[in-house]
C-alpha cells in the first residue's frame, strides 16, 4: 500500500484508466467512416491497454481481441473510446466468445 492506501495494482490500474481517456480523447474526433485509417488508428490505441488488461498469461489473444474490436460498427468503435470500462467490458465480451469458440 501507498501512503493514500491505495493498492499499488489499483494504483496503476488508475493511472491506465487516465492515459486512455487522454490518448482516445485525441482520437475520437477521427473516428468516423470518412477515417480511412481509423481501424489502423483505433489499433494501435487499444492493443497495448488490452496487453495490459489481459495480462502475460493470454498474449496470444491481444492481437486476435484486437481485430475484433477494430471491426465493431462505428458507434461501438466510440462507445468503448469514450470509457475506460467499456473497453474494459468489451475485452472480456470478446475473450469471453473466443473462450466458448474454443469449446467447440
Amino acid at each position: 500500500m501507498n501512503q493514500g492506501g491505495v493498492p499499488p495494482q489499483q494504483m496503476m490500474m488508475q493511472q491506465h484508466q487516465v492515459k486512455y481517456m487522454q490518448d482516445a480523447s485525441r482520437l475520437l474526433p477521427a473516428v468516423s467512416d470518412k477515417n480511412k485509417h481509423l481501424k489502423n488508428q483505433v489499433g494501435q490505441l487499444i492493443f497495448p491497454y488490452i496487453q495490459t488488461m489481459l495480462g502475460p498469461n493470454a498474449q496470444a489473444r491481444v492481437p486476435k481481441i484486437t481485430g475484433m474490436l477494430i471491426e465493431l460498427p462505428l458507434d461501438q468503435i466510440k462507445m468503448y473510446m469514450m470509457s475506460f470500462e467499456n473497453l474494459a467490458a468489451k475485452v472480456t465480451e470478446a475473450n469471453t466468445l473466443i473462450d466458448q469458440a474454443e469449446r467447440k
